[in-house]
C-alpha cells in the first residue's frame, strides 16, 4: 500500500463522501459500500500494515529507517508516472523514522549503516524515496552509478501522485527530491 496507496484511499474515501451526497437511489448505496471499502483500507494501513512494517524494519536491524512494502503494480505506475521503465522484484517505500533526534554526522552514519543492511537484504527490489532530507554520500554515489545503467534516478520535486492534504508536514517544499534504486 504504502503512502500513495493510502493517500489514493483518503482522496476516493472523501470524493465518494461528497458523490454520496448529491445521488439519490441506489447508485447511493453502491458508492456508499465503495467509500466503506476506502474507509476499511485507511483503518487496515494504520492498525495493521504500518505497525507491521516497522516491526519488520526493526526485526532487519535498521535503526534509522522504515520500508513499506508496495504493491508491485502500484510501484509500477508510479514509477511509469514519473516517466521511468525498470523491472524489479519486490518494491518498499524508504521512510525516516520519526521522533528520533540525532546531528547530522550521526543521522549520515545509521541512515548509510541502514541501507547497505536493505541493499544486502532485498536484492533486485526497487526502493522509493521522497524527501528533503540531506541524502548520504553512499545513496548518491549508487544513484550516479545506477543511472548510468538505468536502475536509479533523482529528481527534484515530489512524486508525481496527489499527496492528501495535511499528510506531508515533515517535507520542505523547495527543497524536496524523489528518487529509486534497484539493488
Amino acid at each position: 500500500m504504502g503512502t500513495k496507496g493510502r493517500d489514493a484511499c483518503l482522496w476516493l474515501f472523501f470524493t465518494l463522501i461528497m458523490a454520496c451526497l448529491l445521488i439519490n437511489g441506489i447508485a447511493r448505496a453502491v458508492i456508499f459500500a465503495v467509500a466503506l471499502l476506502m474507509a476499511m483500507g485507511i483503518l487496515y494501513y494504520y492498525t495493521r500494515y504500518l505497525p507491521g512494517a516497522i516491526k519488520r524494519s526493526r526485526n532487519m536491524g535498521l535503526n534509522m529507517i522504515v520500508l513499506l512494502p508496495l504493491n508491485a503494480l502500484l510501484a509500477r505506475l508510479l514509477l511509469q508516472l514519473d516517466g521511468e521503465r525498470v523491472s524489479f522484484r519486490g518494491a518498499y517505500e524508504v521512510h525516516i523514522k520519526k521522533g528520533e533526534k540525532h546531528a547530522l554526522g550521526d543521522y549520515l552514519k545509521l541512515f548509510t549503516s541502514d541501507l547497505e543492511i536493505v541493499r544486502r537484504a532485498c536484492p533486485g527490489s526497487v526502493f522509493i524515496w521522497e524527501t528533503s532530507a540531506p541524502l548520504p554520500l553512499f545513496v548518491r554515489r549508487l544513484v550516479r552509478q545506477g543511472s548510468a545503467e538505468g536502475l536509479a534516478f533523482l529528481k527534484n520535486g515530489g512524486l508525481p501522485a496527489p499527496r492528501f492534504p495535511f499528510t506531508e508536514l515533515d517535507l520542505k517544499k523547495g527543497r524536496v527530491k524523489h528518487g529509486a534504486i534497484i539493488s
